[in-house]
């Protein structure tokens, strides 16, 4: 079978990891596919093509055709015609175009089916205006340029099938845990400059993460305990939050950290600090179960869904919520160890890596089949 593989719309953050990992399985694999991959700058940067076998074929679209939709889709259009594929499997979308090729399109905007979230009611009206807009225009991308749509969780698919009528297939394929978090032969040593208490937070740089919360945990953390010898980590340069000079002592800016590198990184945290507003799935919290990091999180559907009870769950507007935890995850061992246990039991409801490739493969072959 020759399968386009389209990538080309990824810009940060886990779809690009989800994509990347797509692409090394299928590699392992060695099931004689034809590969055609469409890159976008974000994914071709994390990808080394000289490993891939004969039956791959890379294109890398330009900064200019990556960030103008039109652009994209004329490249992503110009290529399908090339290539001729039996099927195109759009890693998220939506696509912004209909092919002659049956088309499987992964789901990932959390906004379209969480119309309740404290992030969009926090948006002034222009803002929240320009959301709705925006739900209208994907859903219905969604809904005309896909012949199956597959889902990160059940409760996201659930949500979609109620608030849009459409014919089109829906099925879900669980997120995972990247494969390099079991092969620590291939994990590389991150140094970090730690403090008694050391707390994690890996996320792009999107408002929807709530990052900004941060300094008003420290000033609540700080009323707890003064002297506390505490540290946030955070996966972004200073530049990208812009926070007082005054909150350095208590941060450390290490910028963009590789896949490779977050082994080491959290198996050096004290906890994982999550107070994101919005997500369909986040593989973090897989991530921070598999290498026993206790989790702080926010109290929405989404995280209760993902870790079952094995987090602690704080308003997710609220400083003092989340800093009260944190601090009683310091202070309270018995508390740490039963959250560590608690999620490497529900760490196990979720597949590897390989087994998702696969389903996707196969969702693949019936649509292709089918349409």
């Amino acid at each position: 079978m020759k399968i386009l593989i389209d990538n080309s719309n990824l810009a940060a953050g886990g779809g690009i990891q989800v994509a990347v990992s797509f692409l090394e399985d299928l590699n392992i694999l060695q099931i004689p596919n034809e590969y055609f991959v469409i890159q976008s700058p974000g994914t071709s940067k994390q990808t080394d093509t000289s490993k891939f076998s004969s039956n791959f074929q890379f294109e890398n679209l330009s900064g200019s055709e990556h960030s103008c939709v039109l652009k994209r889709v004329w490249a992503v259009k110009r290529l399908e015609r090339k290539f001729k594929p039996d099927c195109i499997f759009t890693t998220f979308g939506p696509s912004y175009h209909k092919s002659t090729a049956p088309k499987v399109v992964g789901f990932a905007i959390p906004y379209i089916i969480y119309p309740e979230s404290p992030f969009l009611k926090r948006l002034n009206s222009v803002a929240r205006s320009r959301f709705r807009l925006l739900d209208q225009i994907k859903s219905y991308h969604f809904h005309k340029n896909s012949d199956s749509l597959i889902f990160e969780s059940e409760v996201a698919r659930a949500k979609f099938d109620r608030k849009i009528s459409s014919a089109v297939p829906t099925y879900t394929v669980g997120n995972t845990l990247n494969g390099i978090f079991q092969k620590e032969s291939n994990w590389v040593e991150m140094g970090v400059d730690k403090a008694e208490f050391n707390i994690l937070s890996l996320s792009a740089n999107y408002p929807h993460k709530n990052l900004t919360i941060i300094p008003k945990v420290i000033d609540e953390m700080l009323k707890l305990q003064p002297k506390l010898d505490f540290r946030f980590h955070i996966s972004l340069n200073k530049e990208d939050l812009n926070f007082s000079d005054y909150y350095n002592q208590y941060i450390n800016y290490m910028g963009y950290v590789r896949i490779e590198q977050l082994p080491s990184l959290f198996r050096q945290m004290d906890a994982l600090f999550f107070p994101t507003l919005l997500e369909v799935f986040s593989t973090t919290y897989l991530e921070a179960m598999f290498m026993e990091v206790p989790i702080v999180t926010s109290d929405l559907s989404f995280a209760h869904d993902i870790c079952g009870n094995g987090a602690l769950f704080c308003n997710a507007t609220s400083a003092r919520d989340f800093a009260h935890a944190l601090h009683k995850l310091h202070t309270d061992e018995n508390l740490k160890t039963e959250l560590v246990r608690k999620a490497k039991v529900n760490l196990k409801r979720f597949t590897n890596s390989r087994e998702r490739t696969l389903q996707y493969l196969e969702i693949i072959r019936r649509t292709a089949e089918r349409v």
